[in-house]
C-alpha cells in the first residue's frame, strides 16, 4: 500500500537543539568562539578516541563486529544499527505506517508524544501524518486509544523515570490495541539496570516493542553517528531496508566496537559523573538557582534542568552568554550539561560575575 505523504508538514521547519554553538558563532561573531558550551548533554569527558587505522576510510562498512560486541554490552543482540537513534526515529512513522494501516487505526494514526522531551520524536511523527497527541503524565496512556506511544527513559530535560511496573503495563496495553510503544534510552546507560531490556524475557521482544540505545551521551560521541535498535524479528528486515545497506562509516563501527569493550573506562566515567554531580551540586547549583530564581530542577548525571518562566528564561539565556555560557534553553526549561571536572572553575567565576550584575542588575 502506498504512503501518501502531506507535503506541507514535511516541509516544516524542524526542532532547534542544544550543541548548536558553531551557529551561535557565526551570528554572534568573536565574541562567541570561547564560550563554554553546555547546552548538548553529552558526557563533556567522553570516552577517548585512539589513532586508528587510515585504511578504514577505504573500507565499506560491515557492522558484523559491532553487531556482536553490542551484544556483550547490551545483554541483547540490536536488531539494527542505524546513524545515531535520531536516525532510528525518522524510519519508524515509515515502518509503522505500512503496518497500521491495515489496523483499526488508519483513521486517524495517533502519536502520543511526552509534552517536554526531546522534540524529534513529535516531529517525526507529525511530519510522516500522525496525529500528534501531547501526554504529561504515563498513566494517561492506558487510558487512551493510539497507533504509537513514545516514552523517553529517562525524560531529557525533565530528568522523569518510569518505573518498570508501568512500562510493563504500557508493552501490555499496546499489545492489547495493536499498537507500538517506542522507548528512548538514550540516556540510561549511567543506569543500566533500569533498561526496560533488562525486565524483558530473554526470548523475542514484543512486536509491539522499539527500544532505543545510542552512544551519543554516556560515551559522548554523538559525532560518530551510531545508535541501536531492539525490536521483534518481524521488524528487522524491512526497518533495515529503510536504514539502507551502509548508515554507518567504517571508523565509527570500528571506534564504538572499541569503546563499548572498554569497561574500565566506563567504570570510570561512572565514578567520574558522580564526582562532577557531588561537585555541582555543592560549588555551582546554589548559584544557578539565585540566578534563575528558581530551586525546581531535575538532576541527571549527565544534565540538571530548571524550570523556569519562558520570559525570563530568554532574559537569563542572553545573561549567560554575556559571561561566557552557552546553555540549551527551551519552553520554561533551561538545561546545562553537566562540566567536565576542568570546567568548574571557569563556570564558577562567569556565574559569580552574573551575580555581580553583569546580567543588567545586581542580583547576589
Amino acid at each position: 500500500m502506498a504512503v501518501v505523504l502531506k507535503s506541507s508538514l514535511l516541509e516544516s521547519t524542524p526542532p532547534k537543539h542544544g550543541g548548536d554553538l558553531a551557529r551561535w558563532q557565526r551570528e554572534a561573531g568573536d565574541e562567541a568562539l570561547n564560550w563554554l558550551d553546555l547546552s548538548s548533554a553529552c558526557n563533556r569527558e567522553p570516552w577517548p578516541v585512539p589513532a586508528f587505522d587510515a585504511r578504514l576510510w577505504m573500507d565499506l562498512p560491515d557492522q558484523n563486529t559491532l553487531l556482536d560486541q553490542a551484544e556483550r554490552y547490551f545483554s541483547r543482540r540490536p536488531s539494527a544499527i542505524g546513524a545515531g537513534s535520531q536516525h532510528i526515529i525518522e524510519c519508524l512513522p515509515v515502518l509503522l505506517k505500512h503496518s497500521l494501516a491495515t489496523t483499526e487505526f488508519v483513521t486517524p494514526l495517533r502519536a502520543f508524544v511526552p509534552r517536554i522531551g526531546y522534540q524529534e520524536h513529535a516531529f517525526a511523527w507529525q511530519k510522516w501524518g500522525y496525529d500528534l497527541i501531547y501526554y504529561d503524565e504515563l498513566s494517561e496512556l492506558l487510558n487512551q486509544s493510539w497507533a504509537v506511544a513514545v516514552v523517553i527513559q529517562p525524560n531529557n530535560p525533565t530528568g522523569e523515570w518510569a518505573t518498570s511496573d508501568m512500562l510493563t503495563q504500557l508493552i501490555t496495553y499496546a499489545e492489547q490495541q495493536g499498537a507500538h510503544l517506542v522507548v528512548d534510552e538514550a540516556f540510561i546507560d549511567p543506569c543500566p539496570e533500569r533498561s526496560v531490556l533488562m525486565t524483558l524475557p530473554s526470548s523475542d521482544v514484543s512486536e509491539s516493542l522499539f527500544v532505543l540505545r545510542s552512544v551519543g551521551k554516556f560515551f559522548g560521541l554523538a559525532g560518530a553517528r551510531v545508535g541501536f535498535v531492539f525490536c521483534h524479528p518481524r521488524w528487522q528486515n524491512a526497518l533495515n531496508n529503510l536504514l539502507g545497506p551502509w548508515p554507518v562509516a567504517t571508523p565509527s563501527l570500528h571506534l564504538v566496537t572499541l569503546a563499548l569493550a572498554d569497561t574500565a573506562w566506563q567504570t570510570h566515567a561512572l565514578d567520574n559523573l558522580k564526582v562532577r554531580q557531588a561537585a555541582f551540586v555543592e560549588r555551582i547549583m546554589p548559584k544557578f538557582n539565585t540566578i534563575f530564581d528558581s530551586q525546581d530542577s531535575a538532576i541527571n548525571l549527565l544534565f540538571v534542568t530548571w524550570f523556569v518562566d519562558s520570559e525570563y528564561g530568554k532574559q537569563v539565556f542572553d545573561w549567560l552568554h554575556k559571561v561566557g555560557v552557552h546553555v540549551r534553553l527551551g519552553e520554561g526549561w533551561i538545561r546545562v550539561a553537566m562540566p567536565a571536572l576542568n570546567e568548574m572553575d571557569a563556570l564558577n567565576s562567569a556565574l559569580i560575575d552574573l551575580l555581580k550584575g553583569v546580567g543588567g542588575r545586581d542580583l547576589a
